[in-house]
């Protein structure tokens, strides 16, 4: 795992050790060592190259300082920590041990909590292990109350299955004893099919979508930087393309054997798949590469959704695929939607809102003209922007 800048990359090892790395030259600029010696099974940095956090078999925790001290070590689970992730703004961290179970936590004042307390349990997520999850880089806030943070999560695990959560936020720059639908007023309890989740005035989670991914375990799930597009490995030795409905667009067969992790570029035109057949795979997603005799397996997919939409404002997109609307609707829910992607999911989910996993009293929508109008005036603006480029 790298650090924001990309000057240094971390590796960790089931010799309890975490070296760093520097990129430049190669060279090791540290080793920090987990408490207890334990091996590692999980090392990140946060997106702001903050803090890195490693896990390791004992169920423990790690939470080491941007100057390499150890700020905290804590036990947060029973079983062995095999997964780590941050959320993209570094606000919400998130630990899952190979008896299924995750745990959410709230980063605030430094980790001044130090993870004595997740601030949202999900007990059974996956049946037998947790074995990868990743936030999307994109965030909405609830239009009814402008300030709850909606962000959409990815786990997959041993039962062959991909899940699809939002995690509710209420951030402490909030005055948290605002009414939210979406986050509890004092601690709850529900469920989402054989999971079991537990909320507090803080943070809350629910399913929105369960993925009957592969045929074998998956190892590793990974949005692209522009939420479009979900990718997944498995011990089946694919690798599968999704969009954010569910639907499988692709399947790559290039490895012999397991597939065990992904990585993707920045602009989502590349991605890199690593088995246990020894080889790493580099995908072109949009056609650009060259093919060099040492990189095995270059196919060209040409997906547009893999486009680079960074910069489209994101009032303009649609919260189920993050892409451009082009017919947006609102619905009962408060949220903006493209017709069609909305559509399709009442189509298979009946009335239930993507975004809040609430039931609707209707599935009827009606045409955002306002905000249609302000589209099509920004298509007509990069038109011109192009237009006076190549004059």
């Amino acid at each position: 795992m790298s650090s924001k800048p990309g000057a240094v990359l971390a590796s960790a090892s089931v010799d309890g050790t975490v070296i760093l790395w520097n990129l430049s030259n190669g060279e090791i600029t540290n080793v920090i060592n987990q408490q207890g010696g334990e091996a590692i099974r999980a090392c990140i940095f946060s997106p702001n190259g903050a803090t890195i956090v490693s896990s390791d078999d004992n169920g423990a925790v790690c939470i080491w300082r941007q100057n390499k001290t150890l700020k905290c070590h804590v036990k947060v689970h029973d079983e062995s920590v095999h997964t780590i992730a941050f959320s993209s703004d570094s606000d919400i961290l998130l630990t899952a041990c190979t008896l299924g179970n995750m745990r959410l936590y709230a980063v605030e004042n430094d980790f001044a909590n130090d993870l004595s307390c997740a601030d949202c349990s999900i007990d059974a997520a996956h049946d037998m292990g947790v074995l990868s999850a990743d936030f999307c880089k994109i965030v909405h806030t609830d239009p009814t109350d402008k300030c709850s943070l909606i962000y959409t999560l990815a786990t997959c695990g041993t039962d062959h299955l991909i899940k699809i959560w939002r995690v509710f936020f209420m951030p402490n720059n909030i005055d948290r004893s605002r009414k939210s639908r979406l986050i509890p007023t004092s601690p709850q309890e529900h469920f989402a099919g054989q999971s079991t989740i537990y909320s507090t005035e803080v943070m809350n989670a629910s399913c929105v979508q369960t993925i009957p991914a592969h045929g074998s375990s998956v190892t590793c799930v990974r949005f692209n930087p522009t939420g479009t597009l979900l990718f997944s490995s498995s011990l089946d030795k694919t690798i599968k393309i999704w969009n954010q409905q569910g639907t499988c667009l692709k399947t790559l067969a290039e490895h012999s054997r397991y597939v065990n992790c992904l990585a993707i570029n920045s602009d989502s035109s590349v991605i890199a798949s690593g088995s246990n057949d020894r080889t790493v795979v580099v995908w072109d997603l949009i056609g650009k590469l060259s093919l060099d005799s040492h990189i095995t397996g270059i196919r060209s997919l040409l997906f547009a959704l893999a486009g680079n939409t960074a910069d489209i404002p994101l009032e303009f997109t649609c919260p189920i695929t993050h892409e451009l609307m082009k017919d947006p609707v609102f619905a009962e829910d408060g949220f903006t939607y493209e017709r069609a992607a909305i559509s399709e999911w009442f189509a298979r989910e009946k009335a239930i809102s993507p975004m809040t996993n609430l039931e609707l009293s209707t599935d009827e929508v009606v045409e955002n003209g306002k905000l249609k109008q302000q589209i099509d005036d920004y298509i007509r603006s990069l038109d011109t922007a192009k237009t006076d480029t190549a004059n």
